[in-house]
């Protein structure tokens, strides 16, 4: 199964978060999706604060490691 994450970056913890670059995962199972979020976010730098299903995807919430 295929799945786009729409992406939103924190970049403070006060800020609003930002829209960020969307990319598709794929895999198996739904619960492989999620570790192919978190793997592909720490390959981009990020890290993972929250990720949901949605009816269209998944939507993740990233910050940038320091």
């Amino acid at each position: 199964m295929q799945s786009v994450v729409r992406v939103f970056v924190l970049s403070s913890p006060s800020g609003a978060p930002h829209p960020g670059p969307e990319f598709t995962v794929e895999s198996s199972t739904h619960d492989n999706l999620l570790e192919a979020v978190h793997a592909e976010v720490a390959a981009r730098g990020q890290r993972v604060r929250a990720v949901s299903h949605t009816p269209t995807g998944l939507l993740a919430y990233v910050e940038d490691r320091p």
